[in-house]
């Protein structure tokens, strides 16, 4: 007997951007898919006309490209309307729905009756049982309606890949719309119908969904469909043990890519909620785990997202990238910040002193969005702003001393009537470490060396006593902006009488 190939599917709303919860489900779907051979099917759901919009849809498949998710078929429900409505005329004719002819008022009315009794709301089948005659006339007098499914009294029962059986009782469900007033399908119909149509074998969602299953199961089989394998993902938590929402932080790719997460973290991230390597690795790309996952090796308990985790994976990912790789990925947060334009980096003055701050500050970064911070004081030219700690240490005579020689030793170097295109390239870290050197070697009898030898260089430059390596501090401002700084730090000294 020939197996039937895998099909899973992603199914996103485009009523708003992509969030992390269904992020999450759009990466179980593409592993689960492609660990096992099988297809992927990206559906939007779009039949929600008064929320759907096509910016969230760009933004949705925006995300999902950039988190490296592929897809090998493309579908909009709003195509597919006709497939809806004569699946739901078919299911008129056998009598295993009607039309229901209740007003939007009426159906308002009825659930505030229902909540304020503390009953569970839900139709009371008024439109069950009308006579052929009143439907006619109903039908005549232009009333609109819907298509409501019958529920019989029944056991819904399915194996979830997950979490093992589950049953529902029928008793639970009223009678549900399939068509709504205005012709679009409701949730339910129109994604079994879907499914049955593209084949998918697999569904893979969240566990909110786990009711509407058993909707679906009955309309599986009263149309004559196969009924896939289903899987329901736990909900994903705050730190608080709250549902994750805005109060949380961000809450969509797009706002983590703007707080400069790298896709690969991302990835990364949400493949670990919920589910880890048997080996217990938990830094990976995707494309490493397909061979090591298993649908049943998902955790059917709760998810709680970590921002600490997540910081912590991301500055791993950061530190795999090379100097080049990351001198393209911050320069939009320097231009976000105003800390450069595009038209400045024709530069090379300027894309040296960008790149050796990101040789400097690779190492502190957990996001991408953090190196601004880092790195304004050596691109803005801003006055210092001194540390109590700095200041302290400027107080010292012998900071003076290291100071003035420190300044003697960069006058010495030429700037011109070299074959080298500026000064920067000149007092690069190995220069600086030499120069240090020699001033250390210089004050040794006075032994001033270590903190006495550093730190008033450093606190003369930056205003502050901690920082990126030396060497690389001074390579990265050169010979006439170390200059310019201590020039500000004597004067800033002098006029404060300190």
């Amino acid at each position: 007997m020939e197996s039937i190939k895998p099909r899973f599917r992603f199914a996103p709303s485009p009523t708003g951007g992509l969030h992390i919860g269904t992020a999450r489900t759009a990466l179980f779907n593409w592993i689960s898919a492609r660990s096992m051979d099988g297809d992927l099917i990206l559906r939007i759901e779009d039949t929600d006309l008064n929320r759907s919009t096509k910016e969230f849809e760009e933004s949705i498949i925006s995300d999902l490209k950039w988190l490296g998710l592929n897809w090998d078929e493309f579908y909009r429900q709003s195509d597919r309307i006709k497939f809806y409505k004569s699946e739901a005329e078919r299911l008129l004719k056998e009598g295993k729905a009607y039309m229901c002819f209740c007003s939007s008022e009426r159906i308002e009315a009825l659930k505030g009756k229902l909540i304020s009794e503390g009953k569970p709301t839900g139709y009371d089948n008024q439109c069950r049982n009308l006579a052929e005659e009143e439907i006619k006339e109903n039908l005549k007098n232009k009333i609109e309606y819907t298509i409501r499914y019958k529920v019989n009294p029944e056991e819904i029962r399915f194996n979830d890949l997950i979490r093992g059986e589950i049953k529902f009782s029928s008793e639970v469900i009223s009678d549900f719309v399939l068509i709504k007033s205005d012709s679009t399908p409701s949730y339910n119909f129109a994604v079994v119908v879907d499914d049955n149509d593209m084949g998918i074998t697999h569904v893979v969602r969240g566990e909110d969904h786990i009711t509407n299953t058993a909707r679906q199961i009955m309309l599986f089989e009263s149309l004559g469909y196969k009924i896939p394998n289903f899987a329901h993902l736990s909900m994903i938590l705050g730190s608080d043990g709250a549902k994750l929402s805005k109060r949380h932080g961000a809450t969509t790719i797009t706002q983590f890519k703007d707080e400069g997460f790298l896709k690969d973290a991302m990835a990364n991230y949400l493949s670990l909620l919920s589910w880890a390597p048997r080996d217990g690795e938990e830094i990976f790309f995707l494309n490493d785990i397909l061979d090591k996952f298993k649908i049943s090796d998902i955790s059917k308990n709760p998810a709680i997202f970590d921002i600490d985790k997540l910081n912590w994976l991301n500055g791993n990912y950061i530190r795999k990238k090379t100097n080049e790789e990351l001198f393209e990925l911050v320069l939009p947060f320097l231009i976000r910040e105003n800390l450069i334009n595009q038209g400045e980096l024709k530069d090379s003055g300027l894309k040296t002193k960008i790149f050796k701050c990101v040789d400097a500050f690779r190492d502190k970064l957990k996001t991408l969005a953090e190196f601004p911070g880092y790195v304004k004081d050596f691109l803005s030219g801003k006055i210092l702003n001194y540390e109590d700690e700095a200041l302290n240490i400027l107080k010292l005579e012998t900071s003076r001393k290291v100071i003035n020689l420190f300044t003697e030793k960069l006058k010495e170097i030429k700037t011109s009537g070299e074959s080298i295109p500026d000064d920067n390239s000149i007092l690069n870290e190995e220069k600086a470490r030499a120069i240090i050197n020699e001033i250390g070697a210089s004050f040794n009898s006075e032994s001033i060396k270590g903190k006495l030898l550093y730190m008033p260089i450093r606190a003369s430059l930056t205003g502050k006593v901690h920082g990126p390596e030396l060497p690389k501090v001074i390579s990265i401002l050169g010979k006439e902006e170390c200059l310019n700084m201590i020039g500000q730090t004597l004067a800033f000294l002098k006029n404060n009488q300190i």
